[in-house]
């Protein structure tokens, strides 16, 4: 999901010595791997070189051959992990995470990434992540149309909601050209399902708005996505990299109550992202980082029926008060420029500045006013409504250090900073009652500091990477001050072969 910029190469093959920067830009070191690791470097994904970019450029796993890693908690644990007086957790939705990370990263999971011939890699990871955004998107439509479409009103124990698309399997695949390019391509596939067939005593259930009845057929939801993701490297002289990706997922709901497929229209929608970024060596020690990322989600589901009964009224329009159209939308904007400092062999230092802009969008429409003269009141007052929260941050700033203490043993740490502001804007419309209309907007500040800790530790090809605990150091050891408390929050390990 990345591109990034080039470098001045006439300007750098001046300086004499600089040769081994391109070992810099180009090859692995024990030092990359996991998402833990990346939080304890301030949540750097896009900035920095580890395994984990290859949630945003797939190409990059031509960079980790025979490996097999375990993210024993995922992301989430580091999320949840705040330092002390940090506003980080206060401020929702979270903004530090979102444009260097993708949500199965946030689920325990685990891989291997396989060197099939000298330019040929594969990679597979499993996870328990569960894409919850059709489920979500029904259940926003539950709180909005007549009746809840997760609740089969002739089932004396209704179903589970909807499920999520539970996360079967991601696989990478990538070729590389040796001295042009690298290519890859990520494939992702998830799907859930709820099959009831009918039992033959099961009652008739109702079939048209005049009393009708129908005998009892199958139930059925499903819903699924499948994304992929292309990548592309592209070496620029010998002391600059530029790598992108462009990533499409599909989500869909298959929703069929007793084979009754026009009780909704829709239920899905794509994510489109992209990212860009470029490692650009400007000295011996000197590295610039540009980075951009664009996401976008687009979502919409009607129903068209009253779920109470589950009859579709599509078509009868006496009843069409009943329609209700929802959507929602995700947007994101980030740029970013990180400068990375290598004064030696044991010691890195990145500093990052950029600004993002992120908004959440949702809003709801019923087709027709309701009516009180013709008996079809609805019971929510309102016709149209939108919610949208968007979020400014103007500037945020990150720094990140990684220093080899001893042959076995890594030091990290990121502090984080987000000049964050929040907008929250609400446009409401009832045609029935002015008093209930709504056009408004609040903006308020929301800035996070934050820090993370950690070490990385390796052995020959055994890696394991920490991320301490930040009321760790306030509580010590057990055994000294009898105070519990687990000394991390986050732990990965690794083996290459």
């Amino acid at each position: 999901m990345g591109n990034w910029g080039e470098g001045n190469t006439n300007r750098i093959a001046r300086w004499a010595g600089i040769v081994a920067l391109g070992a810099v830009i180009s090859a692995p070191s024990l030092a990359e791997a996991t998402t833990t690791r990346i939080y304890t470097l301030g949540v750097a994904n896009r900035f920095v070189l580890d395994d984990a970019n290859r949630w945003l450029y797939p190409h990059l796993i031509t960079r980790y051959g025979n490996m097999f890693y375990l993210e024993l908690f995922g992301g989430e644990a580091s999320q949840g992990a705040f330092g002390d007086d940090s506003n980080r957790g206060a401020v929702q939705p979270s903004s530090l995470e979102v444009a260097d990370t993708i949500p199965v990263m946030s689920k325990a999971g685990g891989g291997a990434t396989i060197k099939i011939t000298d330019d040929l890699f594969v990679s597979a990871h499993l996870s328990d992540y569960e894409d919850s955004t059709v489920p979500d998107l029904l259940g926003f439509l539950a709180n909005t149309s007549s009746g809840n479409p997760a609740a089969y009103p002739w089932l004396p124990v209704p179903p589970d909601a909807p499920g999520d698309a539970n996360r079967k399997f991601d696989l990478f695949f990538a070729y590389n050209l040796q001295d042009v390019m690298q290519l890859g391509l990520q494939l992702t596939y998830g799907s859930s399902r709820y099959v009831r067939n009918p039992n033959d005593n099961d009652p008739d259930v109702p079939a048209d708005l005049m009393g009708g009845v129908e005998s009892r057929k199958q139930d059925r939801i499903t819903t699924s996505h499948f994304g992929f993701r292309l990548g592309g490297g592209l070496p620029i002289g010998e002391f600059a990299q530029v790598d992108a990706g462009v990533g499409l997922k599909f989500h869909s709901l298959g929703y069929a109550p007793n084979e009754r497929n026009q009780l909704i229209d829709g239920g899905g929608g794509i994510d489109f992202n992209t990212e860009l970024r470029a490692m650009i060596g400007v000295s011996e020690w000197w590295e610039l980082v540009p980075a951009v990322s664009f996401r976008l989600q687009s979502l919409s589901a009607a129903d068209l029926a009253d779920f109470a009964d589950g009859i579709s009224y599509e078509g009868d329009q006496t009843r069409r008060v009943n329609i209700t159209d929802v959507r929602a939308q995700l947007f994101l904007l980030d740029v970013g420029m990180g400068a990375h400092f290598k004064p030696a062999d044991r010691i890195n230092f990145w500093a990052i500045a950029g600004f993002q802009i992120y908004s959440l969008a949702s809003e709801f429409e019923h087709q027709i006013a309701e009516d009180p003269m013709n008996g079809f009141n609805r019971d929510i007052p309102l016709e149209f409504s939108r919610q949208t929260i968007s979020i400014d941050a103007l500037p945020y700033i990150r720094f990140a250090v990684e220093a080899r203490l001893f042959s076995w043993l890594d030091f990290r740490g990121g502090v984080v900073k987000y000049m964050r502001a929040t907008t929250f804007d609400q446009l409401d419309d009832d045609e029935n009652d002015n008093n209930a209309d709504a056009n408004n907007d609040v903006t308020r500040d929301d800035p996070f500091f934050d820090y993370f800790v950690g070490f990385g530790m390796h052995y020959e090809g055994f890696f394991a990477d920490l991320h301490i605990d930040p009321f760790w150091f306030m509580r010590g050891p057990q055994f000294l001050s009898g105070s519990g408390g687990a000394m991390m929050v986050n732990t990965s390990i690794g083996y290459r072969f």
